[in-house]
């Protein structure tokens, strides 16, 4: 019963002591504060430490084809939807890499999964207070396949083995100071009182498809498509604070842009589409964030619709349910010296 007790003591003790801010630390937050014009009793900043996330998640994607041959649609969803990774994040940027573990896979066909990866790399920087960018590739080979059509085997099998290439980013501005997009985004930072702010923001991605649509006819059989998006769009974001550590966002993006795909044919000809699309993004998130420990869940949901049927040749939705867990620990003064070195090049010392 004592050791217990000691035990218990230890533990509270190291958490209670790890919850203090060094006084490196604080003046710091107290410059980064005066430098970027933002009231110190609405955000804090700790980017002068390391943050260490642990991830999992479920991407859920819909993928819409359809055939030029028979006009039927194939709608597939990747095998492997269910990820699991981690972030590193330090002053200006962050790094993310995801990957589907097969014990994760629930199709039922271990054929499939075995054949089955998806892959997801991400990079957040921040080139100020407010400005920020993000790039990410993704990966997926391997498609539970939902169709009307009736299917021999042999097509079946070969467009379950759909491999889909994803590479994009964005650009956006927080137009509120006082309000901590860090703190939802990558939890660098923390939302000490409910605030909000409009985020205009610039996407843009580049896709590589090859989809193996079945097609009694060769001379229109698409080996290839390839797609572009560049989307503008003005979100909302408000984040409810309790306590000063327990937090919500709630977030909001309508959104327009252009759509350039193009279809390579069997017999090396091609098909050029150009459309108008329209975006909505819903994003919500509940979580906990104190000085040393964070977690939390985040949904978000995304839609594409292309204004002209005829070019609505590859359609997608995603969604994804995302969890979280973190730790900040303290940073060393060679880290210190040498990431101020790219700091005073890049002019994003302060």
């Amino acid at each position: 019963m004592q050791k217990a007790s000691l035990l218990c003591t230890i533990i509270i003790s190291f958490f209670a002591s790890s919850q203090e801010v060094p006084e490196y630390y604080q003046e710091m937050q107290a410059r980064h504060a005066k430098a970027f014009g933002y009231d110190p009793e609405y955000r804090v900043n700790y980017i002068e430490n390391i943050a260490v996330r642990g991830i999992l998640y479920t991407d859920i994607a819909n993928y819409q084809f359809r055939n030029f041959d028979t006009g039927e649609t194939y709608n597939l969803s990747p095998v492997s939807e269910s990820l699991i990774g981690f972030s590193m994040d330090y002053k200006w940027f962050a790094i993310g890499f995801s990957f589907g573990p097969r014990f994760l896979m629930t199709s039922g066909d271990k054929e499939l999964e075995q054949d089955s990866e998806s892959l997801k790399l991400d990079l957040n920087l921040f080139y100020s207070d407010q400005w920020g960018q993000n790039l990410f590739f993704l990966y997926n080979r391997g498609f539970n396949v939902k169709t009307n059509n009736e299917l021999v085997n042999e097509d079946l099998e070969a467009l379950k083995d759909t491999r889909i290439q994803l590479i994009g980013g964005s650009t956006y501005y927080i137009l509120n100071p006082d309000f901590s997009y860090r703190a939802y985004l990558n939890q660098t930072e923390r939302q000490l009182k409910s605030a909000g702010s409009l985020v205009p923001k610039i996407s843009y991605s580049f896709s590589s498809t090859d989809p193996n649509l079945p097609s009694d006819d060769s001379e229109i059989e698409v080996d290839k498509i390839k797609s572009f998006d560049v989307i503008a769009d003005v979100g909302y974001y408000y984040t409810f604070v309790l306590n000063t550590k327990w937090y919500a966002t709630l977030g909001a993006q309508p959104g327009v842009g252009y759509n350039n795909s193009n279809y390579r044919i069997q017999n090396a000809s091609s098909i050029n589409f150009n459309s108008i699309i329209f975006t909505f993004n819903g994003e919500v998130a509940l979580g906990y964030n104190s000085y040393r420990w964070f977690f939390g869940a985040v949904g978000y949901w995304r839609n594409y619709n292309n204004t002209n049927n005829e070019n609505d040749q590859v359609n997608r939705d995603s969604s994804y349910i995302k969890v979280h867990f973190g730790y900040r620990f303290n940073d060393n003064r060679p880290m210190r010296k040498f990431f101020g070195w790219f700091e005073k090049i890049l002019g994003l010392d302060y």
